[in-house]
């Protein structure tokens, strides 16, 4: 009997191991990992899961960590390698993709043992497709839809990571400034009330009031959101000509454009700020000078 019990244990605890070794034929990329972290439901439901197995969700991510293998991470090594410069003698940039491999190979597990099935988000249809679903007839946008790159930020004055992406992104705008077409839409991170909609929607104002000069509105958005938020009286000299977006006063038909974006954003399966569309490739989290350069050249011939 005791026989037969020990290979009761041995065979269950085989299959736990198995499916502890999960391995999809690809991996999701740090973007869909960061997207999927993002959303409250799906970060719910891996809490759910830890708490099952007696651990916090660190505490389990961090024993998935230590279960990851050297031939595992090899399993996706020469596919993975290929977006290494092709001769490369920098051991730290070696060290930091097999980290990569080794984190997304634990998100994979931790999301397939919670029932979650995460998928690259992908738009098959071209870019002029693209910008035919998004309604650009009120969007703050520069250059030309023939343009190089076209970029779709979503963001939200109100979002830190957004506001400390927006210094690069603005060098990048006036770099290649004929090479790329920039739509900015809104996200707003509180959406449930108008006060956390001011500053969108006083931004869609000064949008249609001041184009020309709208990235130097967008920075001084960016610095002054709080104060917009709470109604402060703003004396910015940029914007005292502008009496009609005083956010007091400010006309209800931007409250109800940022509303429209928010639903659009919805459609598209943005979940978080900031938020890029580049040439096809969707783009969760800040991002700085370098990558910004990396996003641009991996999608020069998209």
């Amino acid at each position: 009997m005791a026989f037969f019990l020990l290979l009761f244990v041995f065979v269950s605890c085989g299959e736990v191991a198995k499916q502890d070794s999960f391995l999809p034929e690809n991996l999701p990329s740090e973007e869909i990992v960061k997207r999927y972290l993002s959303s409250d439901s799906y970060l719910e439901k891996l809490n759910v899961h830890a708490r099952s197995l007696g651990r916090t969700l660190p505490e389990w991510k961090d024993w998935e960590r230590s279960q990851v293998t050297d031939k595992e991470i090899s399993k996706y090594w020469p596919k993975e390698r290929k977006s290494l410069p092709q001769e490369i003698s920098d051991t730290d940039s070696i060290d930091h993709l097999r980290e990569s491999i080794r984190i997304r190979i634990v998100w994979s597990r931790l999301f397939h043992q919670a029932g979650i099935q995460w998928k690259e988000k992908t738009f098959e249809t071209s870019r002029a497709d693209f910008l035919k679903q998004l309604d650009l007839s009120f969007a703050p946008k520069f250059g030309s839809s023939n343009a190089k790159w076209v970029i779709v930020e979503w963001s939200d004055y109100l979002c830190n990571f957004c506001r400390d992406s927006f210094p690069h992104t603005k060098k990048i705008l006036s770099k290649y400034n004929s090479q790329i077409f920039y739509v900015h839409k809104d996200f707003p991170l509180d959406g449930e009330s108008d006060e956390g909609l001011l500053p969108l929607s006083f931004g869609r104002c000064l949008w249609e009031k001041d184009p020309e000069h709208f990235q130097v509105h967008m920075q001084l958005l960016y610095l002054n959101a709080k104060k917009i938020m709470r109604g402060d009286d703003l004396q910015i000299p940029e914007w005292l000509s502008f009496g009609e977006c005083q956010p007091k006063g400010l006309p209800r038909k931007y409250i109800s454009q940022v509303y429209r974006d928010r639903k659009e954003a919805n459609e598209f399966g943005v979940s978080s700020v900031p938020t890029f569309w580049v040439n096809g490739r969707w783009i969760v989290g800040a991002l700085n000078a370098e990558s910004w350069e990396r996003v641009l050249k991996d999608t020069a011939n998209q």
